[in-house]
């Protein structure tokens, strides 16, 4: 199988929680920019609805001409809230190419658990042990790893197993690695969802203002979306990079 290597820096969990986690401020940054531009325009309409009011002409004419003024004044507040609203895309694009592009080593917690312990003797060692291990003893020694959350030794019989036969293998390399429960992994992932909902959070929210008008079904899935984060992962960010290959 050939396999195209490209340029994209490794990042460790805690810096993708960091990446997770700005744009989790910014999409809350572009939600309060929208909410007051809004109650600008709000304002505006109702300033001049109140002073068409008394003015002595027919009611078609007075919201004819109402609606013009009220149009003009949204394209005036639209025109200076313009630079800001738009500089919140290269934030945005700052912090989420970066995150999305980490999908390379973490889309799977096989290959998170082929990097754990690289480099350490404990590895080397249990690669050596098993280099002879047939199918029931690599069963007992993948559950011992699973049992015992040994990363090391979880990252050879990954390996061993690799080297086996399909129809040999007493498990798929995937089974394996998610019965590891591995801390990187699953932080990484939720991350990584964490990031991608709130880009697409702020950029509907955005495209609703410059639009004047917003999906309800984009909206909907928004938010039944952000229901599933587990937000609790952003509160405590700390080094979570044990055993990982920087």
């Amino acid at each position: 199988m050939k396999v195209e290597l490209v340029q994209t820096p490794f990042l460790t969990v805690s810096e993708i929680g960091e990446l997770a986690s700005g744009l989790d401020s910014l999409h809350g940054r572009v939600l309060k920019t929208i909410e007051r531009l809004q109650s600008d325009v709000d304002a505006r309409k109702a300033a001049i609805a109140e002073r068409w009011k008394s003015v002595d002409i027919s009611m078609a004419e007075r919201n004819r001409f109402a609606e013009q003024e009220t149009s003009a004044a949204i394209g005036q507040i639209k025109d200076a809230a313009a630079d800001e609203v738009d500089a919140f895309y290269k934030q945005a694009g700052a912090l989420y190419n970066p995150l999305v592009a980490q999908r390379l080593y973490y889309e799977s917690p096989v290959k998170v658990l082929a990097r754990e312990a690289l480099g350490d003797e404990r590895r080397s060692a249990y690669l050596q042990q098993l280099s002879l291990a047939g199918p029931a003893e690599l069963a007992h020694f993948g559950q011992f790893a699973v049992g015992t959350k040994n990363k090391a030794l979880g990252a050879a019989v990954l390996s061993r197993l690799d080297a086996l036969p399909m129809k040999e293998r007493p498990f798929t390399p995937n089974e394996f690695a998610t019965a590891m429960e591995l801390d990187a992994y699953i932080k990484a992932r939720e991350y990584l969802k964490i990031g991608e909902l709130r880009f697409q959070g702020l950029i509907v929210a955005i495209r609703t203002w410059k639009q004047g008008r917003s999906n309800p079904i984009n909206t909907l899935s928004l938010a039944l979306r952000s229901q599933q984060l587990d937000m609790k992962v952003l509160d405590s960010l700390e080094d979570d990079d044990h055993g990982q290959d920087e």
